[in-house]
């Protein structure tokens, strides 16, 4: 009988040893943000100027940005305000190299008007709260915390279409290593682990480039960086709380060609890592974001029939300067009997056979044009007009000159 009684003491004191074992056991909690935010460990030298500096103009096509800025504590809130003045500052950088920079500052940060305005933008800029999604303190991270969402990795991976090769940039608990609420400085590896987890989803839509820095001015350094030619990972290095003898470089876990890269601040208490770089290093703005110009050749056609002659066929080859696939469709102008396109819409790369049917048409030159016009707006001379002129005769007169060969015994 003792047993028996003993039996539901003993199952409960078991449950309540699981349920206070941490993460490993317990089942996880909902997902959340940091009460507040990471702060650096130092302010910047004095003797960086906070003002717009254009660089160099760099050949470019026109570049498109967003940026979001979330609701730290109240969405007018003073730690809210003060990031919304730091993306200020890279918001000025932007526009001063002619870059169109989309806003999207707490309380205004729906999700769905972010995404719509980030189909194509090269740079996507956020400060705010970072996410995690399990325990402390080794918690599954990744994410943005917007007025009354959270949006997840798996909702970045399928939402968001930025350009091929876009830079994006983060600051935010977790996004460089630790957060506002480690109670204990955290080893290499759970940084590595932190950063490859929040960079993943970006780098898996094709970012070139992910930064994340806990200092307000970071972007703008950045930026201005890039824009001055600098490689991304000379941007990275160029920013003033980079250390050389600090850094920790490593390969993407992830994504294999890319870098991770962990930089970190001394402080009493232990190592802070609040700087961190993934992705090619190597690559430029230029490299990345190529200006790509419509080919159409030849730029002209020019026929001479005799009455009696077949139809002519002459071949457009419809391409551009860069790789990047794009649409196009071919018109006459204006549309006349004799002149035929076969086909009159494909993709770059592909040929349109222009047929002059010169049968029935009358002795004299006759004109029309075929209007290329191709459906990406980055492509410079997306609209092309390649005249065509055929002079037709009563009769061809055809010189044949001799040729001389050399022989080479």
């Amino acid at each position: 009988m003792s047993r028996l009684r003993w039996v539901p003491v003993l199952v409960l004191l078991i449950v309540l040893m699981v349920g206070t074992t941490g993460g490993a056991y317990a089942a996880p909690p909902e997902p959340g943000t940091p009460p507040y935010p990471p702060l650096p460990s130092s302010q910047p030298p004095t003797n960086i100027e906070s003002n717009a500096a254009p660089s160099q103009p760099l050949d470019l096509p026109p570049l498109t940005a967003v940026l979001v800025v979330g609701p730290i504590d109240e969405p007018d809130g003073e730690w809210t305000v003060r990031e919304k003045a730091n993306m200020e500052l890279a918001a000025a950088e932007l526009e001063a190299n002619g870059v169109t920079v989309h806003r999207f500052y707490a309380p205004e940060t729906d999700w769905g008007e972010i995404r719509a305005a980030a189909e194509g933008a090269h740079f996507f800029l956020y400060r705010g709260h970072g996410v995690y999604w399990s325990w402390m303190p080794a918690p599954v991270v990744g994410g943005l915390a917007l007025l009354g969402t959270l949006v997840s990795p798996d909702d970045l991976r399928r939402d968001l279409k930025l350009a091929p090769n876009a830079i994006v940039m983060l600051y935010g608990c977790f996004t460089a290593g630790s957060s506002s609420i480690d109670e204990n400085p955290i080893p290499s590896e759970e940084a590595q682990r932190r950063v490859a987890q929040y960079s993943d989803p970006f780098v898996e839509i094709g970012v070139a480039g992910y930064y994340a820095n806990w200092f307000g001015d970071a972007f703008r350094v950045y930026v201005r960086s890039l824009f001055q030619g600098m490689t991304l990972g000379q941007a990275y290095e160029a920013f003033y709380d980079f250390d050389p003898a600090t850094v920790e470089r490593y390969m993407h876990p992830e994504e294999p060609g890319l870098v991770l890269w962990l930089d970190k601040d001394r402080l009493e208490s232990g190592w802070q890592y609040d700087n961190a770089f993934a992705g090619l290093p190597d690559l430029t703005l230029s490299d990345l974001f190529q200006s790509s110009a419509l080919e159409v050749t030849p730029s002209a056609i020019a026929h001479i029939a005799g009455p009696d002659y077949p139809p002519a066929t002459f071949s457009l080859h419809i391409d551009s300067t860069s790789p990047d696939p794009f649409h196009w469709v071919a018109t006459v102008t204006p549309q006349v009997p004799w002149l035929e396109l076969h086909p009159s819409s494909g993709s770059n790369g592909q040929d349109a056979s222009v047929v002059v049917v010169s049968t029935d048409l009358a002795s004299g030159t006759h004109q029309a044009t075929v209007q290329i016009a191709a459906d990406d707006p980055q492509l410079q001379d997306s609209e092309q007009t390649i005249p065509v002129t055929v002079h037709v005769v009563q009769r061809v007169h055809t010189a044949y000159l001799p040729l001389a060969v050399r022989s080479t015994r």
